[in-house]
């Protein structure tokens, strides 16, 4: 469990989604210490860098085990 703070990732797909007019992301990614192992998230559009795509590297934000945003590396 992470509590707070940031793993190193690749993110494998990204699909913004609305829903009643807020508009988030649905992240699939995976930590560089466990490649084979997909992680799936919602965090909202402000909560990412702009124009997130497959592949990038990034750094995920975590707090009591939730991301709460992604970083470009």
């Amino acid at each position: 469990m992470i509590m707070s703070g940031k793993k190193d990732a690749v993110l494998h797909h990204i699909q913004l989604i609305d829903i009643h007019g807020t508009r988030f992301y649905d992240i699939i990614f995976a930590h560089i210490d466990a490649p084979d192992q997909a992680r799936r998230a919602r965090i909202g559009v402000d909560d990412a860098y702009p124009d997130p795509q497959p592949g990038d590297a990034i750094s995920v934000s975590y707090l009591m085990n939730v991301v709460t945003g992604i970083a470009r590396r």
